[in-house]
């Protein structure tokens, strides 16, 4: 790719990402900062989907970012491999950093150890693997993977393309957690209960942030979201049938939080946010949704 860039190094190249990150940061209402980790981000991302086979999915906040372009930010990338096992995993990993893109990037993986500070979901194992990531023979960045295997799929990967800093940089394909599959989780995880005990309810807002943006951006299939939500549920062992029913101390976080997400609209109280999720998920769990798809304009479901 060094013969097709106008940037004879890295710092060229990162010179040119920072004044395109200045001048797109006055137009999509994020800072300079953000747009520059993503950038950083996304050329790992290249590497990793450059990789033979369909081994990799992108997860969680990453995946959404590419799918709404102002979803809100987020510092680690979430992986999920296909992989019999994390240690196979993390020898890909190894693989994909090895890749010269020829785009004045490397990363070095520095640390990789068993993800910590989180209830991991039932058959799901995951490491946390550290990378810093070089533009030239400078370090410009540092960020973590928190790769898993296990995590459930009811339906194949959505691909889609991310998008670009640097016009003459080619986007990046990447192979994304699918949407029902992703709203499952973020409900299931909402529903869950944490602690010791397993009697504290979820402190995670973003997740009803992450839902809100689904249901004003995405369109999606009945049949498929009811088989994801029951699958989930039933995946990670919640008690009775699937239901909507955010912890109401969120009430107090919610407005924050979606402030800081453009993606989210006028949707910025926690009654509001509540209405609109409902709206989403009640047919799922009655099955009234079933041959139908979500029209996000509407904010309603559609026969299909």
């Amino acid at each position: 790719m060094t013969d097709e860039l106008p940037y004879k190094d890295g710092n060229a190249l990162w010179a040119a990402a920072t004044a395109h990150a200045k001048t797109d940061a006055q137009t999509f209402g994020v800072t300079s900062g953000t747009l520059l980790r993503r950038f950083v981000v996304d050329r790992f991302l290249a590497r990793v989907f450059a990789l033979p086979g369909d081994e990799w999915v992108l997860k969680c906040g990453n995946a959404a970012l590419t799918r709404v372009h102002d979803a809100r930010t987020t510092k680690d990338i979430d992986l999920l491999a296909k992989l019999d096992n994390l240690d196979a995993a993390v020898a890909r990993l190894h693989k994909a950093v090895e890749i010269d893109l020829e785009d004045h990037f490397r990363f070095v993986i520095t640390g990789t150890h068993m993800a910590s500070g989180r209830v991991m979901q039932p058959d799901v194992d995951g490491y946390k693997v550290s990378i810093d990531a070089y533009c030239g023979v400078k370090r410009r960045d540092h960020f973590s993977v928190d790769m898993v295997t296990g995590s459930l799929m009811t339906t194949k990967p959505d691909v889609q393309t991310r998008p670009g800093l640097i016009s003459t940089i080619a986007p990046t394909r990447v192979r994304l957690y699918p949407v029902v599959d992703h709203i499952a989780d973020k409900l299931c995880a909402t529903q869950s209960t944490y602690g010791a005990a397993g009697s504290q309810p979820s402190s995670r807002v973003r997740d009803l942030v992450d839902l809100v943006v689904f249901a004003r951006t995405q369109y999606v299939s009945g049949t498929d979201l009811i088989k994801a939500i029951n699958s989930e549920w039933a995946h990670r062992r919640l008690p009775g049938s699937a239901h909507f029913a955010p912890p109401r101390h969120w009430d107090r976080l919610y407005s924050a939080a979606a402030r800081q997400v453009p993606a989210c609209g006028d949707t910025l109280t926690f009654v509001a946010a509540t209405e609109l999720v409902t709206a989403l998920l009640n047919p799922a769990f009655d099955g009234m949704a079933t041959g139908k798809h979500w029209e996000p304009s509407s904010h309603s479901w559609t026969q299909n």
